[in-house]
């Protein structure tokens, strides 16, 4: 059976092997920020293998999701009654490492069908941690946001200031 994975199916791929260290001799599939969707191995092709430019119009990327909802209003979150289904503890990881172990997780996640997770980030040293100052920013990025229905300052049993609940989007 050869079977051939699409744009969306490379670059989800392309994610995932971020969280792990490359055989020798291999590379990661590096992603294009420039064209959404599309994943690209050799980051300087040659110009004399490049297709031919067509005529054809450019295609349409999907509308952006729009803004991420904070959650934290909702009772259940509020009283730290969300049924939590996995956990990330980015404790120890440099800022890349967290984005890419953060978006690894979140993947497979959605593919499990988990529908809340609680992500810890800590809270830093004097309150002003690098991981959880960052998170916003993390998962408002095209890799995490669409995968995502809300988030939430976890509640005090959950971590309290130094973790979030994370609500991902019913798989289709």
């Amino acid at each position: 059976m050869n079977r051939r994975l699409s744009d969306h199916d490379r670059r989800a791929w392309a994610i995932v092997a971020r969280t792990v260290r490359p055989a020798a001799g291999r590379a990661l599939p590096e992603i294009d920020p420039a064209a959404p969707g599309r994943v690209f191995s050799d980051p300087s092709p040659d110009p004399a293998r490049a297709a031919p430019q067509s005529h054809r119009p450019p295609m349409r990327t999907p509308a952006s999701p729009g803004p991420l909802a904070d959650v934290s209003n909702h009772r259940p979150v509020r009283r730290g009654q969300l049924d939590v289904e996995a956990r990330l503890d980015l404790h120890g990881h440099t800022q890349d490492t967290a984005f890419r172990e953060l978006a690894g997780f979140l993947l497979t996640q959605r593919a499990l069908g988990t529908r809340c997770v609680l992500v810890i980030t800590g809270k830093g040293r004097l309150g002003g941690g690098v991981l959880r100052s960052r998170f916003l920013d993390w998962i408002g990025t095209a890799e995490i946001r669409p995968l995502l229905a809300g988030y939430s300052r976890a509640h005090a049993r959950h971590g309290g200031e130094g973790a979030f609940y994370l609500l991902l989007k019913a798989k289709r």
